[in-house]
């Protein structure tokens, strides 16, 4: 029996030595960062996946973790022409960090890429649904996305241009209950605004007009009896007080 242990030991020990050898070997995150980014320069692309994924692999938790997801799916966009591997980088990082606000990014960029890259619209729809299905609001002020991926889903399934879908909305605005000011306005003879309308408001263009205070003077400048005459029939849009036979 003893002999039996002793004839393991050496198997034993290399399979320690071997342990403790990996253990001290192991790369620190900011080595495999560099290494990553030296790849990289050196349009080793695909050397460079490799030293993130490496990274992966030994800090899943890390907090340069989504980076490193991101840096991934860069490369692979933008170097390798690697729609499809994106897609799946992208996943793999909502999956793993499912609270972050990068969990939404990644699956926007899912149905973006089917969407207009790859022009594959039926897994375009289908992202778009499973990415209003989680984030249907957008809850960030400065975060369109969720409106954004409704827009180009209905923009999808009804098979109009996006110019169309603007358009529509444009329309529907008009007709609200309170449609826009129409800016365009005109005083009746009393200077009371007509129903519906605002006053006009004073030419402060000309600084003649504008009494001491800054305000809209009540007292008309001195005119001749002719220039009178042409100032009450002026076209609209003709600056008061002109003379007609400049024109």
């Amino acid at each position: 029996m003893l002999f039996t242990k002793l004839k393991f030991l050496p198997f034993l020990l290399s399979v320690m030595f071997l342990a403790s050898c990996s253990q001290t070997s192991k790369k620190t995150e900011e080595q495999y960062l560099t290494e990553a980014k030296a790849k990289y320069e050196e349009k080793k692309y695909d050397e460079a996946i490799t030293n993130y994924r490496e990274f992966l692999k030994n800090y899943p938790k890390s907090g340069q973790a989504i980076y490193v997801y991101n840096q991934i799916a860069g490369i692979q966009i933008e170097n390798l022409k690697d729609q499809l591997g994106a897609i799946n980088t992208y996943k793999e990082l909502a999956a793993n960090f499912p609270d972050s606000k990068e969990a939404k990014q990644s699956l926007f960029m899912v149905a973006f890429i089917y969407d207009e890259t790859l022009k594959d619209k039926e897994n375009a729809k289908q992202a778009y649904k499973v990415f209003l299905q989680k984030y249907p609001t957008d809850t960030d002020p400065n975060d369109k996305m969720s409106e954004s991926a409704r827009t180009m889903l209905e923009v999808l399934e009804s098979g109009k241009s996006i110019e169309d879908m603007i358009q529509q909305k444009i329309n529907e605005m008009g007709n609200s209950p309170n449609p826009p000011v129409d800016l365009n306005i005109q005083d009746d003879p009393s200077g009371t605004p007509q129903s519906g309308t605002q006053k006009s408001t004073p030419n402060t263009s000309d600084p003649g007009s504008l009494d001491t205070k800054g305000t809209q003077s009540e007292k008309p400048v001195k005119k001749t009896p002719d220039e009178k005459k042409n100032s009450m029939t002026t076209p609209q849009g003709e600056v008061p007080g002109s003379d007609p036979a400049s024109k």
